[in-house]
C-alpha cells in the first residue's frame, strides 16, 4: 500500500489563490498526522478519488465557517441558513479546492473526484476510514475550518 501523500502546500497554495477572490480572510494554522480520516465539525462535505489516485477529502466547519463560505461563493453580504442554494454553493467551494489542489499534483495521470457529499450535525463524529490521514486546520476570520485527507497512489 502507497503512503499518504502530502498534500499540504498544494493546499495552502490553492487557499491562497481562491479564498481571497472569494472575499474569505483565512491563515493557516498547522497540519498534522491523524489516525483515522475524521471530522467532529458540524458541517462536513465529503469527496472521494478513484482512478489515478483513491482516497478521500474531508472539510469540516463550524455553522459560522459555512456561512461565510456561503457569502463568499453567493456574492451575499449576509447570509442566515443553509438552504438548498447555500448547500449548492458549500458543494461548489469544497469541489474547487479539491480540485485546484490536485491540479497542482505533479502526475499524468486521470483522477476522478466524487460529487461533495454534505453531512451535517450536532455532536457529529464522521470517521471515513481507519487508515492514516492528514488533517490541515485553517483560520477563518474569527472561526476555523479543516481539510483531512488521505490520498493514495503513485505520481
Amino acid at each position: 500500500m502507497s503512503e499518504v501523500l502530502e498534500l499540504k502546500d498544494h493546499l495552502i497554495k490553492t487557499c491562497e489563490e481562491f479564498l481571497p477572490r472569494k472575499g474569505i480572510r483565512f491563515s493557516f494554522i498547522k497540519e498534522k498526522a491523524e489516525n483515522t480520516l475524521n471530522s467532529g465539525d458540524p458541517i462536513n462535505l465529503l469527496v472521494g478519488l478513484s482512478k489515478g489516485m483513491e482516497g478521500n477529502f474531508v472539510v469540516g466547519m463550524s455553522k459560522k465557517a459555512a456561512l461565510y463560505v456561503i457569502c463568499g461563493m453567493t456574492n451575499q453580504e449576509e447570509v442566515f441558513s443553509i438552504d438548498n442554494i447555500a448547500r449548492n454553493s458549500l458543494c461548489d467551494f469544497v469541489a474547487a479546492i479539491c480540485g485546484q489542489t490536485l491540479a497542482k499534483v505533479p502526475t499524468k495521470k486521470l483522477i476522478s473526484l466524487s460529487s461533495p457529499t454534505l453531512v451535517t450535525g450536532e455532536r457529529i463524529c464522521l470517521m471515513i476510514s481507519k487508515t492514516p490521514a492528514r488533517k490541515c486546520f485553517f483560520r477563518m476570520n474569527d472561526t476555523n475550518f479543516t481539510i483531512a485527507y488521505n490520498i493514495e497512489g503513485e505520481l
